[in-house]
């Protein structure tokens, strides 16, 4: 697996990727009209509310990955889930075999690479190395799925910004060593579906960088509003952009998560 790929499956965790298009499900779009103030705590509940609550999810989905000047690349990435727990992807480039595997759990990343046929089992602090930031798992499910970032909160407020409610919350989180450190979000709101349509972050501890994710459209699967296409921006050592649409999602019907390494393979990590 050359580079691009590489980098792109380990950010895949945090991001790292998520929503879904059928025949039988609509897009809701956002309308324009004037908006009444509401408090904070309102918006919050209401935003809640909306986000997408399941226990197991399954999908496909095809995405369009550039890294700095690097040239783009393309492929399809097959995904499960379990809340809270773990997050399955399988890899699929254009030859059509799968290129490489990828489970994150709480506290671990695993990766099989079959086209080097080799493997690493480490922390999040792999992540960190290779995207030059800091990812966590909640924070990636928290973002595949439209949601923020969950913790306490030490500040917090409420505006309307272009025909959309603005939350700006700044929430204190602990890092690998337990030490604290505060992520700004900012998340803009339908007005009246009171999901994301815009979501940047930023950590205090890495001044100049930031991610944005934009989540373009939303579909309705099995009673369940997810968003549809989205696309992840981030500044780190270098620009990513990630492009994902979803082609196909299934809610709380339970998958398996086969993660097995064959007996030549060799451990990198």
């Amino acid at each position: 697996m050359n580079k691009k790929y590489f980098s792109f499956f380990f950010f895949m965790g945090f991001v790292a990727s998520v929503f879904f298009l059928s025949s039988c499900q609509s897009t809701k779009t956002v309308a324009r009209h004037r908006i009444k103030p509401l408090p904070f705590h309102r918006l919050y509940a209401e935003m809640e509310t909306h986000a997408p609550s399941f226990r197991y999810f399954s999908g496909r989905l095809s995405v369009h990955y550039q890294k700095g000047k690097d040239e783009p690349v393309s492929f399809r990435v097959q995904i499960r889930t379990k809340k809270d727990s773990l997050i399955w992807m399988s890899l699929v480039p254009a030859m059509g075999i799968e290129a490489a595997r990828v489970v994150l759990t709480t506290d671990s990343v695993k990766m099989l690479n079959r086209m080097k046929k080799n493997y690493v089992i480490g922390s999040y602090r792999l992540l960190d190395s290779l995207m030059h930031t800091q990812i966590t798992f909640s924070m990636v499910q928290a973002l595949l799925f439209a949601r923020v970032v969950v913790g306490p909160r030490i500040d917090s407020s409420a505006t309307i910004d272009n025909g959309m409610y603005l939350l700006n919350i700044k929430t204190q989180l602990s890092d690998f060593q337990g030490h604290h450190h505060v992520l700004e979000q900012k998340a803009w709101l339908n007005p009246q579906l009171f999901t994301l349509r815009r979501l940047e972050l930023q950590d205090n501890r890495f001044p100049g960088k930031k991610m944005i994710i934009l989540y373009d459209s939303y579909q309705t699967v099995s009673n369940t509003t997810l968003p549809q296409k989205m696309k992840i921006i981030l500044w780190a050592k270098e620009k990513m952009i990630i492009d994902i649409t979803f082609k196909k999602a299934e809610v709380n019907v339970p998958h398996h998560f086969p993660f097995i390494v064959p007996s030549k393979y060799k451990r990198l990590l």
